[in-house]
């Protein structure tokens, strides 16, 4: 990580003393950045939130160990997402109010229930919707696209912590299916749950 983390900031100091933003394809860019500002880092943030609370609670030391170390790479993005997107809010506006704008612009509401709803459930259901209906799926289709459009329009800050973060995803994504194995290899009546939530979190991701 302190590799990853020397090489975005590296990248970073040179975006910003070469003034990036004037390479941009198109101003308009900026608005796609406070999508992803607005739409993106809070639920980073919620994710963090919400392994944290299940590191506390689950037993056992291996679950516990991989919730915290998945909570604090959460809290790694979102952080290197806001600095990153900072260097725009000394050029363009809207971008500094992007914690306001989550709880009140109406498109949000649908990712902002995802989490809300996810972390509002179960620890084990939490790690279903988390670490397997969004990290497994989800990520991948938003990251991938995202980050390929910021090169195209001349961002190379922004390529550049989305794959920083990008391949935290793989660790991520082990986890959820590790979970999932747990719950199905402890009983079978644990089957329809699972499938219960499998159906449940798809379906709200693919909302």
């Amino acid at each position: 990580q302190g590799e990853k983390e020397r090489k975005l900031y590296a990248v970073l100091d040179s975006f910003a003393q070469n003034n990036g933003q004037l390479g941009l394809s198109d101003a308009r860019y900026a608005n796609c950045v406070k999508l992803f500002l607005t739409g993106v880092s809070p639920l980073e943030y919620q994710a963090h939130r919400g392994f944290a609370f299940a590191g506390r609670h689950l037993r056992g030391v291996g679950p516990r160990v991989a919730a915290q170390m998945q909570s604090l790479d959460e809290l790694r993005h979102v952080q290197t997402q806001v600095h990153t997107i900072s260097h725009y809010n000394k050029y363009f506006d809207g971008i500094s109010e992007f914690r306001h704008m989550h709880d009140r612009v109406w498109y949000l509401s649908v990712p902002k229930s995802f989490f809300d709803d996810a972390r509002s459930a179960g620890p084990f259901e939490f790690m279903i919707a988390i670490g397997f209906a969004f990290e497994y799926v989800l990520t991948n289709l938003l990251f991938v696209p995202f980050m390929s459009g910021a090169a195209y329009n001349g961002d190379l800050a922004t390529v550049t912590f989305g794959f920083s973060a990008q391949s935290d995803e793989s660790r991520h994504m082990t986890l959820g299916i590790e979970m999932l194995k747990f719950l199905l290899e402890q009983h079978p009546d644990n089957l329809p749950i699972v499938q219960k939530w499998i159906d449940k979190w798809f379906w709200r991701g693919y909302r």
